[in-house]
């Protein structure tokens, strides 16, 4: 008996003994070894996501915790190991095992753009940052609407299956919104992108053409880089069979409204570049144009912005760089014509115009150019080496034909110039060389017109100067624009804006796609942006 209860105690003895061995194995720390992710390097377009998988050596590793982060959370984000990516470019993703810092792996996320094509009609919502391949002409109906999302690119092939260039035309509604981050581009492909397919005109596309008819028609252009249109019209041209442009002696515009357009444009905080003819060209409808950059536009003529019969337009706190002939083209042609169009009225403040004229081969080119009956109130611009002042022919003389409203008002702008000299032959034969001497007089000058408006007499003698551009950067005529300049006025004349009250004769504001737009008020102030 004695000897039973001996090997029962051994037996408890021994057991104990096991289980506290059997515990001390379970509270024992598994270290981590070796730490590793899948994938390593991957692309993604916006809006996709991305499950990393994250691997431990040895798998029963005791703390399987992971620090996620994002080197660019613009770009890409990463929460609990799933990658979301945001917008285009390269951020880097770190995971980092707590067991062991030191162990941390990396993930290259590439962002790039999403891939769409384009032919035919279009409408609903191309989304933010696409790049749609325009393959053919393009138009959004009538009662239809087209809106373009921030970061978009939209690149025009340069021509159709015609041979003809490709026009944007909207019979419908457009809302392309674009953001200061994210703008949308609307060009040619990048190979095509120089100032030699503007001047030829081979690889460019047509541009936009607004042509719906209703009255509450809207077109808005907020954020947007507009380049490389002006393509020659055919006999195939949407533009063309609409009888709005002529076949063999037009050319696409960057955004035009026809004589039948009846709605709101809004072409705010944009660049509109490069272009053979005009920047933009309104043939009817109302419109604001404010805080944009216009730069090298018309190859042989064209304007900044040219308005004629029909329309209702503001024109304020834009930088027009080296049009070719005018910044601003203001005139009342084609009223009462068979589109029944009236009137043309245009208030332009606070612009400043560079360089303009001095590509046109005549005595046309300038700043501005007011003619034909238009009601037109043109103050507190600043004009810096253009080759003639605000030109009037037949000022005050009411008239389809003739000058402009004799309500109209051209006063209170500035006139500088440096002694930077044209060397073009045509300028030396003519001897408009000198910028601020071509201020002095010309043939369609008025005495009504400029009577309190600050002019150069001299090289620099009105103090101009602005935070990042001097007088005489560049020649005259050259278009090249350099995105490092900064029109902002640090000095003027006094005077140089004085004019006050006379913005009423056209709307101040426009609502388009439920947001109201509104010209500011004028001041002591040039420059695209404030």
């Amino acid at each position: 008996m004695m000897r039973l209860w001996m090997l029962m105690a051994i037996a408890i003895a021994s057991a104990t003994a096991l289980t506290a061995c059997s515990d001390d194995e379970d509270d024992k720390t598994v270290e981590l070894s070796k730490f590793a992710i899948d994938p390593t390097a991957t692309t993604l377009t916006p809006g996709e996501t991305l499950n990393v998988n994250a691997q431990f050596f040895p798998e029963a590793v005791t703390d399987k915790t992971v620090v996620w982060t994002s080197s660019d959370d613009e770009v890409a984000t990463v929460a609990n190991g799933v990658v979301t990516a945001m917008k285009p470019g390269t951020a880097t993703i770190t995971a980092t095992p707590a067991a062991n810092p030191s162990l941390a792996k990396t993930l290259t996320v590439s962002v790039t753009n999403k891939a769409m094509s384009a032919s035919g009609e279009v409408s609903g919502t191309w989304e933010a940052y696409t790049t749609v391949t325009v393959t053919g002409q393009l138009k959004v109906p009538a009662d239809k609407s087209l809106t373009i999302e921030k970061g978009v690119e939209v690149i025009f092939n340069s021509s159709d299956g015609n041979g003809t260039g490709i026009e944007f035309t909207v019979d419908g509604n457009i809302y392309c919104q674009g953001t200061e981050e994210a703008p949308i581009l609307f060009s040619v492909p990048a190979s095509e992108r120089s100032y030699a397919n503007v001047t030829n005109c081979k690889n460019l596309w047509g541009g936009f053409m607004l042509n719906n008819r209703a009255a509450n028609a809207e077109a808005l252009f907020s954020h947007c880089i507009i380049e490389y249109a002006g393509c020659a019209m055919t006999e195939t041209s949407p533009s063309v069979i609409a009888g709005i442009y002529t076949a063999g002696e037009d050319y696409g515009v960057q955004i035009t409204t026809g004589p039948q357009y009846k709605g709101s444009l809004v072409v705010t905080d944009c660049v509109i570049r490069n272009g053979f003819a005009d920047g933009i060209y309104m043939q009817g409808g109302k419109g604001i144009i404010t805080h944009n950059i216009f730069a090298g536009n018309g190859a042989t003529g064209g304007e900044a912005v040219n308005v004629k019969a029909g329309t209702s337009t503001v024109v304020a706190y834009n930088v027009m760089y080296s049009p070719n002939t005018n910044g601003l083209k203001l005139s009342s042609a084609g009223q009462d014509d068979v589109a029944g169009r009236g009137q043309s009225k245009c208030v332009a403040y606070n612009n400043t115009i560079i360089n303009a004229g001095w590509r046109r081969d005549g005595a046309k080119g300038g700043c501005i150019y007011v003619e034909k009956n238009i009601l037109a109130n043109v103050f507190n611009n600043l004009m810096v080496n253009c080759k003639y002042r605000a030109q009037a022919p037949k000022w005050g003389i009411p008239g389809v034909a003739d000058g402009c409203d004799d309500k109209s008002v051209i006063d209170y702008n500035c006139y500088a110039a440096s002694s930077i000299v044209s060397t073009l032959q045509q300028d030396i034969d003519d001897g408009t060389t000198v910028p601020y001497a071509n201020y002095v007089s010309n043939k369609n000058y008025s005495d009504a017109v400029d009577a309190h408006s600050k002019i150069a007499q001299g090289a620099n003698d009105l103090g101009v100067k602005f935070a990042n551009y001097t007088l005489d950067t560049n020649k005259l005529d050259n278009p090249s624009y350099d995105e490092a300049w900064d029109f902002t006025a640090t000095a003027l004349p006094s005077g140089a804006s004085d004019g006050s009250g006379l913005t009423s004769i056209v709307q101040s504001s426009l609502t388009v796609g439920g947001k109201t737009y509104t010209a500011e008020a004028p001041q002591a102030f040039f420059g695209a942006k404030k």
